[in-house]
């Protein structure tokens, strides 16, 4: 006698729902905590566009004198 039965297993949800569990408990601790990830964030695209300017301006030192070596 063969059965063909259709659904889900106890075990498979209970997977599921121990999943779901964990990952609203990241979620959860990540909104909580997002404030000093948000400020790590700006301060490296601060950093970023300070090193930018300088990177920048030593360029546009460097260009300015070889132009005056050559004059």
């Amino acid at each position: 006698m063969k059965t063909n039965e259709r659904g889900i297993t106890l075990i498979s949800l209970v997977v599921t729902v121990i999943v779901l569990g964990i990952l609203a408990s990241v979620l959860v601790s990540l909104s909580l905590d997002g404030s000093a990830t948000l400020d790590v964030m700006n301060d490296a695209k601060d950093t970023y566009y300070e090193q930018k300017q300088y990177t920048e301006n030593r360029i546009q030192d460097m260009t300015n004198g070889w132009e005056n070596l050559l004059n």
